[in-house]
């Protein structure tokens, strides 16, 4: 990798491939720059940050190496699986069964199978009825872009009844949300429930299994990486770009402090709002678009302790008072020797991104968190903690407002040979990698539709 801008790429009449930048050095852009690449495309990434892999990308710590922010395979997640296979790791995929639990004012419970959740005592037996039924009902819609036409809230009532709504579903919305929750539409939580759903497998009497590759985005992101410098790609990294503007010739300039980065195509991939400034030439109509998405951001507390929380991979919180959106307890996901035999644990948080949080110190925002955590798990002593992290990030998640749609800009940004590929494009879905790279892929198939050097054109 390159760090920083040692070399400027050029683009001349004599070069015999199209040149396409890519800004972002996430999942995003650096899957579509594999995908580009072995399709014969000459490609350079272009990451402002030191380090590639954007908020899938490995953190260190100490011990052993690990996902900066939680992140786990579905059995349903075809692009991303493909793109392990294509990388050569598919022998380094584990799946495992795993349990979720539930936390109300009255204890912890776990409703990781039909039997216990009969016995869940936070709902009455008609509501259980009512809430299997619902399920069931929404994880068989194909489509949600109709119920971006009604609130999450008034969907979920009517769906699920009103007892359930105000005992578990208002609660869970509330951590996920926060105060936006009541902006979201049904299309959020029915994407939720159907991509959870299709983690139960039916051979295993409907149990939940999830993956996750050996090594963790670690493991595929050095394999990325090695992948795409030997077939020739450029990867330049600690260099923020300041603007991007098209040239005469309909090429594609990344303007840096050093100088320009000329290509013939370019593939955006930053966050709506970060393109929207720098992109002058985008119409109006187009930065409308961009800027009426709504993002939340993330405050996330990782633990890593020598001893187990819970039996869960995910704990959901059905109170309103705590400050976190869930625990998740990632060792009772990957194995133990991933982490030296510790336990890691994550607390996130989903806020808005003027949130005061953003600012707070890291004390500070443990000292928040570790209330509320000590009163649902009061055995857990300061000795228990190795270490602990605070990572933070402000544009994570586009909410899902009602017709969401609408409001998602194209990946055509009306700037000739300009791509904007990032995750308010995701549709009928939620936020996660595997949904990133089916992105890419689309990003790629628009890019090589008209692949010939802008030199040559006449």
């Amino acid at each position: 990798m390159t760090s920083p801008i040692t070399s400027m790429p050029e683009t001349s009449a004599s070069q015999a491939k199209t040149h396409v930048g890519i800004l972002g050095g996430g999942i995003t852009g650096l899957a579509a720059a594999y995908y580009l690449l072995r399709s014969g495309v000459q490609v350079t990434v272009v990451e402002a940050r030191p380090q590639l892999g954007g908020l899938a990308t490995y953190f260190d710590f100490g011990p052993f190496h690990w996902d900066k922010y939680y992140h786990c395979i579905l059995t349903s997640d075809k692009p991303l699986q493909a793109l392990i296979e294509d990388l050569g790791l598919s022998d380094e995929l584990r799946w495992r069964e795993t349990k979720v639990g539930f936390y109300a004012k009255s204890g912890l419970y776990s409703v990781s199978s039909s039997l216990e959740f009969l016995r869940f005592p936070l709902l009455s037996l008609w509501e259980k009825f009512r809430f299997g039924l619902g399920i069931i009902y929404a994880s068989r819609i194909p489509d949600g872009r109709e119920l971006e036409k009604i609130s999450v809230s008034e969907w979920l009532i009517r769906i699920f009844g009103k007892g359930c709504y105000e005992k578990m579903w208002g609660p869970l919305l509330k951590c996920k949300l926060g105060s936006c929750r009541e902006e979201a539409s049904a299309a959020f939580i029915w994407a939720t429930i159907a991509r959870l759903y299709s983690t139960r497998d039916r051979d295993a009497g409907q149990k939940e299994r999830l993956g996750y590759v050996r090594g963790g985005y670690r493991a595929v992101f050095t394999r990325l990486i090695e992948e795409i410098e030997r077939m020739g790609g450029k990867l330049v990294t600690g260099a923020p770009v300041e603007r991007i503007e098209s040239r005469q010739d309909g090429g594609i300039d990344f303007v840096t402090n050093d100088g320009r980065m000329a290509f013939d195509r370019a593939v955006v991939t930053s966050p709506s709002h970060v393109a929207a400034n720098l992109i002058p030439e985008l119409s109006a109509e187009y930065v409308r678009r961009l800027k009426a998405v709504k993002y939340l951001g993330m405050v996330c507390t990782v633990l890593v302790l020598k001893r187990s929380l819970t039996r869960f991979y995910v704990t959901n919180l059905t109170t309103n008072d705590v400050p976190f959106t869930g625990v998740i307890e990632m060792t009772n996901l990957i194995s133990l020797e991933e982490t030296g035999g510790r336990h890691l644990v994550y607390l996130p948080k989903y806020i808005a991104p003027g949130d005061p949080l953003f600012e707070a110190s890291d004390n500070e925002v443990w000292s928040l968190f570790k209330a509320d955590l000590t009163k649902m798990f009061p055995d857990l002593k300061e000795s228990d903690i190795e270490q602990r992290f605070i990572f933070r990030e402000k544009l994570v998640q586009p909410l899902p407002v009602m017709h969401y749609s609408d409001i998602v800009p194209p990946m055509e940004t009306g700037v000739p040979n300009l791509l904007l590929a990032n995750t308010t494009q995701i549709i009928n879905s939620t936020l996660n990698n595997n949904e990133m790279v089916k992105i890419a892929r689309r990003a790629v198939d628009l890019t090589l539709k008209n692949a010939a050097p802008v030199a040559a054109m006449g």
